[in-house]
């Protein structure tokens, strides 16, 4: 993949892994010196291959982050999937600069657009509410301002409601999937899209446009 796109205008920089320290289909978790110098490894053969762009990793929120300071000192950015709520990230950016001294960035964040007891348009009004303060947290720990000044960005998670995701993959699951700091308490991983499929009838081609992606069209505007 490097050797293919590492020439391609829109390359910003390379990330290893997704959360791969929660131990999904692998042994990070119980072997995290293990699994960070060999993302280490990987990044510094990356680099001989492309030097003109950064390497990153895409850890689960801060597990781990001791490891990482230590065991990957030629991976540039702290990159991570991080779901804390409302109110944005908390100490993350001054842990993130404690433990490694290397800038920032939320390689996934996001709230799902449902919320039991909740109409429709009240959870789409939570789910903007929760988008708003993480990205106004994201960019107030930017470089510059009153914040750590370690955060790079961030991706929203995401564009569009995957219905497969859950259980049954021809309907809408409203079932939470576990716990978390998320409007009525629960992850509902087929409704985190900022844009919705209606009823599913014109799937898949309707796009239903959410309250979080006016949020966002008028603060990237």
């Amino acid at each position: 993949m490097v050797l293919e796109f590492k020439d391609e205008p829109y390359i910003l920089f390379w990330l290893l892994g997704n959360e791969n320290v929660y131990g999904f289909a692998c042994n990070a978790n119980k072997e995290p010196d293990a699994f960070f110098k060999f993302a280490n490894e990987v990044a510094r053969h990356i680099k001989q291959i492309d030097p003109e762009h950064p390497v990153a990793i895409c850890s689960g929120d801060i597990l781990f982050l001791d490891k990482f300071g230590k065991d990957c000192p030629d991976i540039d950015i702290f990159g991570t999937n991080a779901y804390r709520g409302e109110y944005g990230f908390g100490f993350l950016w001054r842990q993130v600069k404690q433990e490694t001294d290397k800038p920032a960035f939320i390689a996934e964040f996001g709230c799902p657009a449902y919320a039991e007891g909740k109409t429709s348009d009240e959870a789409e009004k939570l789910q903007a509410d929760y988008h708003r303060g993480s990205w106004d947290d994201i960019e107030g720990n930017m470089a510059f301002g009153e914040g750590a000044g370690n955060s790079l960005g961030g991706v929203v998670f995401e564009w569009l409601d995957e219905w497969w995701k859950a259980y049954e993959p021809s309907i809408h699951d409203a079932k939470g999937l576990f716990t978390g700091p998320f409007p009525d308490g629960f992850m509902h991983e087929e409704w985190l899209g900022v844009c919705g499929q209606g009823d599913g009838k014109l799937s898949p081609y309707l796009r239903h446009l959410r309250q979080s992606y006016f949020m966002y069209k008028k603060k990237w505007r």
